[in-house]
């Protein structure tokens, strides 16, 4: 792991972990290729829900020393594989490497939809963003939140959307991650050296402190119900348009048209616009709204200087230098049910086989083999 950076001022551990934020959600994934069949029904609340209790925000507390774990924010890595994770982030991937992933800096992305006074909530984006620096490339995992995990340490079987929650129950202020890191490295055979963790309540927050995110809209949406507080009707015709913060969590949030695919695809297309506004527009004078809006909402173990490093890579990299892929093919899923819960089962071996060769897939942005995109 690397060395704790010394202390940093608030504000600026908060421009470095939204910048950040805007590198890693800009690779939320979306790809074409089979997609396993899903059996009727609908999610059903986890099975433990105790009051979980959170410190305040993450961005506060320095990252964890690498003689020894904070116990405060622990980073989700296997206690088995210390030494590989070490060797992970200090050998470089060569471009033919048959298992990359063992050699880039493996970063665990979390969405979660916790709310104010909430006993209990679900982690609804789960991806594994790999960070090849020798290579400048990206390559992006996105896991179904529906996968149901047979083997959770010290608890029975449940859906891969609980396990941050219950670790964080446990374990607060990384706990979460922790427990999640293992299982996939457990599952996948790949490390996991840092988490970030966002609350969905963010995105509405972030762009009304960047003043509006402007965004191309390729594909008309319509909403009744819409995510803002309130559930305000989300109507975008095609253009561009200057989305307010309740517009974009309805954008990025909304499954009514496409399901999760499409919604995965327009998260896609917010956040890489978020991204080029940040290059196009001066944020200096709303530094302080940003730091508002981030405060309490981004969990992380990077430090500021970790996550400077990443932004540099992210303002360098190309729609072409991002691979990736949804676990969605019916050789990785198969639809089912534990007990009365719907799930998806994993054939984890094959994951595994996949997660080693993103950088084989094509450009996670290609968004048809033909180079034109249909609408659902």
């Amino acid at each position: 792991m690397h060395r704790s950076a010394q202390p940093h001022s608030l504000w600026r551990r908060s421009l470095s972990i939204f910048l950040l934020l805007c590198f890693v959600a800009s690779l939320l994934p979306g790809c074409s290729g089979a997609t396993a069949s899903a059996a009727p029904g609908s999610p059903s609340v986890a099975h433990e829900n105790a009051p979980l209790a959170i410190a305040p925000a993450a961005v506060e507390q320095s990252a964890r020393p690498t003689a020894q774990p904070s116990p405060t924010l622990a980073t989700p890595t296997h206690s088995s594989s210390s030494r590989e994770v070490q060797a992970a982030e200090t050998d470089a991937a060569t471009v033919d490497d048959p298992n990359p992933l063992l050699k880039t800096t493996n970063i665990l992305l979390l969405g979660s939809d916790r709310r104010p006074n909430m006993p209990n909530w679900r982690t609804d984006v789960i991806m594994i963003v790999a960070v090849d620096r020798a290579n400048k490339r990206v390559g992006v995992i996105s896991l179904p939140r529906d996968i149901y995990v047979d083997a959770i340490p010290g608890r029975r079987g449940n859906k891969i959307n609980v396990i941050d929650y219950l670790g964080e129950r446990d374990e607060p202020n990384g706990g979460g991650p922790k427990l999640l890191g293992q299982v996939l490295e457990d599952k996948l055979g790949v490390p996991i050296h840092h988490y970030v963790r966002v609350e969905f309540d963010a995105v509405k927050k972030l762009v009304d402190a960047m003043g509006g995110l402007e965004i191309e809209i390729d594909c008309p949406l319509y909403d009744p119900y819409g995510y803002d507080q309130g559930g305000a009707p989300l109507a975008l015709d095609v253009g561009v348009h200057r989305l307010n913060g309740g517009q974009a969590l309805s954008y990025v949030r909304s499954r009514r048209i496409g399901g999760d695919l499409e919604r995965e695809r327009r998260q896609q297309r917010f956040i890489w616009a978020v991204r080029t506004q940040i290059q196009k527009e001066n944020l200096l004078p709303r530094i302080p709204a940003i730091y508002q809006a981030l405060q309490g909402s981004v969990y992380t173990d990077l430090n500021l200087i970790e996550a400077v490093k990443l932004v540099r890579l992210a303002m360098e990299l190309q729609k072409e230098d991002v691979h990736g892929f949804v676990v969605n093919d019916p050789s990785m899923i198969r639809a089912g049910y534990a007990g009365a819960m719907w799930v998806w089962y994993p054939n984890w071996p094959k994951i595994a086989e996949a997660a080693q060769k993103v950088f084989e897939r094509p450009a996670l942005f290609n968004e048809a083999e033909d180079g034109e995109f249909r609408c659902p």
